[in-house]
């Protein structure tokens, strides 16, 4: 398992010599046993490394107890070990699930870490499956079958392509200890049903399910790459030269602007946006956000409007 997980680092150039001669690598540690071997098999591969937690007060006694084992752990080891108590539930928004608000807590707290270090999270093969599996029964585009990346920005993903069922074996073979956290069992809420429900009848057709999806979303991931940089490097603007490019390109090159303009890109809004360049005009994209094609030209504009109270 430690060659295929240092095989992954390699190829995915998830910790390279030239970022710094000692990278500040920290491992995201929640005690479960992912994030458990996720630190033992990075001090295995005799890097230097640090770990943070986050305390999300949402299982009362549980929740702390997580975090004293946490401590514990950390201080066995030798490791530094950041702790941060966040509220979860205060800063729930509407419409926001406890897990997005939680992921979001969390990534919010990385980043105060800052742009040179390297955050290692311990996402497994089993974790992408199911994150393929819950962006295809909502309707997904390519991007959402690429499923979860091994690297983004400055956080890394080393276990991506290593199975649940290899982690359990690797902990019991070191002796190491983890918690387990209890809602993990309840088939409440939907990534669990899938886990729990939905994932072993498919493992039945397919005992290589989890490899399957792997080996797909690689493949999958070099035809988003190659899509992103043509969008990229394509001009907006021009309706002409827009229209010139395939309906793939098109949608991607709509979803970039609406990004740049802190716009979500919902399919909606680029369909509309494509109809739009065909007839010219003005829609309403968010608020005060407008998308106008003028003179043969796209924009998106502010335009301060006026709203009244009833």
């Amino acid at each position: 398992m430690l060659t295929n997980i240092r095989n992954v680092i390699e190829k995915y150039r998830m910790i390279r010599a030239s970022d710094c001669a000692h990278p500040r690598i920290i491992v995201a540690l929640s005690g479960g046993a992912d994030s458990v071997c996720l630190l033992y098999v990075l001090r295995e591969l005799n890097y230097t490394v640090e770990a943070c937690h986050v305390n999300h007060k949402l299982r009362g006694e549980a929740s702390d107890n997580d975090e004293r084992f946490v401590r514990e752990l950390c201080k066995k080891l030798g490791i530094t070990l950041h702790v941060r108590e966040i509220d979860v539930k205060s800063l729930q928004k509407k419409h926001q699930s406890l897990e997005e608000a939680a992921r979001e807590a969390r990534y919010s707290y990385f980043k105060e870490f800052g742009t040179n270090a390297i955050i290692a999270t311990a996402h497994t093969a089993n974790d992408n499956t199911e994150t393929v599996l819950l962006n295809l029964t909502r309707g997904t585009g390519l991007r959402g079958l690429c499923g979860i990346p091994p690297v983004r920005e400055n956080v890394i993903r080393p276990l991506i392509e290593t199975t649940r069922a290899e982690i359990i074996a690797y902990l019991e073979e070191k002796g190491a200890d983890f918690i387990t956290d209890e809602t993990n069992f309840s088939d409440e809420f939907t990534r669990n049903n899938l886990r729990l429900n939905i994932i072993p009848l498919l493992e039945k057709i397919n005992p290589s399910l989890n490899t399957g999806v792997t080996r797909m979303c690689e493949s999958l991931r070099l035809d988003e790459e190659y899509l992103h940089e043509i969008a990229l490097n394509s001009d907006s603007c021009d309706v002409n030269l827009f229209l010139n490019h395939p309906p793939a390109i098109q949608s991607r090159i709509i979803s970039l602007l609406l990004s740049k303009n802190n716009i979500s890109p919902s399919n909606l809004r680029i369909k509309n946006i494509i109809s739009l360049l065909k007839t010219g005009g003005k829609i309403n994209l968010s608020k005060d956000k407008f998308a106008i094609v003028k003179d043969n030209l796209l924009s998106i504009e502010t335009i301060p409007q006026n709203y009244r109270k009833n």
